[in-house]
């Protein structure tokens, strides 16, 4: 790998992750100035009825309510990550090598290339082209779509399929999963008070502060995909040894008629998205490669795979 491009994937992994840890400590104080002040007021009430409390007292009770409150948070929001992935997994099928061949054959394949186990294959019967890596249980597990099926000849399957492997063969799942946590964190958080039943002004500060972190940390995740869906390009074409495979995959894909995805994709578009070969799901995602795209613009991406079929 050259250096230029070692340190460009170096610098968009700590610009991701001060990002990301930026976006919690925001967060952290948005709950601080809610749980904490009142866990504080409680303990006030509580004290008072022994002692008079003083500022130390005080102190104590808000950063214990703060602390509490951010811990039980992100148990939740790792808990929601996990349940979005047992849901997409609920609504798939393990795929029958024997009537999929070509799937099964082109896996095992690029696997043995990259020194992986075979990964669990799994199969989704949305018709919108959709192929991804996840892990549940500690098992890597490839899903792919009947749309990305009838879309894709069998050497533009198997460049896809080597781009979700890289993935794995990187490690991007399992960083992506703790760049998707201050994302999660702060969707929730926003969520939270927009979607009460009546509307109170007294809200609009929370919705101000949720919509601030939630584009603080799309900002972030987007800034670490980027990065490693370029080198997960680059990989695939090692590989498979055919750039033109993937661009055309990469093509055929981006110009797909895109239809609205099934409910139980549409929930978590974004966390799916950020794993895929080409964002499909997310209807108000980025697709021109911009500042809060969890992509490349196709045409960048192909401009790459360009230069190296010239090399």
């Amino acid at each position: 790998m050259r250096l230029r491009t070692m340190l460009s994937l170096g610098a968009r992994a700590i610009g991701a992750s001060v990002i990301g840890l930026g976006t919690l400590v925001g967060l952290g104080l948005a709950l601080a100035a809610t749980v904490g002040v009142i866990v504080a007021v409680f303990a006030i009430m509580a004290i008072d009825q022994v002692t008079e409390p003083g500022l130390g007292t005080i102190t104590v009770a808000f950063a214990v309510g703060t602390i509490l409150s951010f811990v039980v948070w992100m148990a939740g929001v790792r808990k929601a990550i996990r349940t979005s992935r047992r849901q997409l997994l609920r609504n798939t099928d393990p795929i029958d090598l024997a009537e999929n061949g070509r799937v099964g054959a082109a896996t095992r394949r690029i696997a043995a290339t990259f020194g992986l186990p075979m990964p669990k294959l799994r199969h989704h019967p949305a018709t919108t082209p959709i192929a991804c890596t996840l892990s549940y249980g500690g098992e890597p597990i490839v899903v792919v779509s009947d749309g990305l099926l009838e879309t894709l000849s069998d050497a533009e399957l198997e460049a896809v399929i080597a781009h979700e492997l890289a993935h794995l063969s990187n490690g991007d799942q399992r960083l992506m999963t703790w760049m998707l946590v201050p994302l999660v964190a702060s969707e929730e958080f926003y969520e939270m008070f927009r979607e009460e039943d009546e509307f109170d002004p007294r809200d609009l500060p929370w919705l101000a502060v949720g919509r601030l972190l939630v584009g603080s940390s799309a900002l972030g995740v987007g800034l670490f995909s980027r990065g490693r869906e370029f080198a997960a390009d680059r990989a695939a074409v090692a590989a498979t040894g055919d750039p033109g495979a993937l661009a055309s995959a990469l093509e055929r894909l981006d110009g797909a008629t895109p239809e609205r995805p099934p409910a139980d994709l549409r929930k978590h578009a974004r966390s799916v998205d950020a794993m895929s070969v080409l964002p499909a799901l997310d209807p108000e995602r980025d697709g021109g490669g911009g500042l809060f795209a969890t992509h490349p613009a196709t045409e960048r991406r192909l401009e790459r795979l360009r230069r190296l079929a010239s090399e």
